[in-house]
């Protein structure tokens, strides 16, 4: 067994963390005090995935949405933009110019 492993179940016999899980929460949350960057990536790496939209990438990493925007540029990560089809745009279109 590792040494933290042993440092970690320590903790846990101790009472300082109820489960190993709640010991890994609180580890990666001081990784990203302490090195922010990495909140970043985490951010841009779900964004690229899909996991996350840009609002929410943009919200994980602590940025404005046009800073994030920026980044991915910068980057050249791409943004899909999803919307209709052309057929069904133009059938909203048709559907509206017949309420008139």
């Amino acid at each position: 067994m590792a040494v933290q492993d042993l440092e970690l179940d320590a903790l846990i016999k101790a009472g300082i963390f109820r489960s190993k899980r709640e010991a890994l929460e609180e580890a990666i949350r001081l990784l990203f005090i302490t090195r922010p960057q990495l909140r970043l990536e985490a951010a841009l790496q779900l964004f690229k995935d899909g996991e996350v939209t840009l609002g929410r990438g943009a919200e994980m990493s602590g940025l404005t949405r046009w800073q994030f925007e920026g980044i991915l540029a910068d980057r050249g990560i791409k943004r899909e933009v999803e919307c209709d089809s052309a057929d069904a745009i133009g059938s909203k279109a048709k559907s509206l110019i017949r309420k008139e």
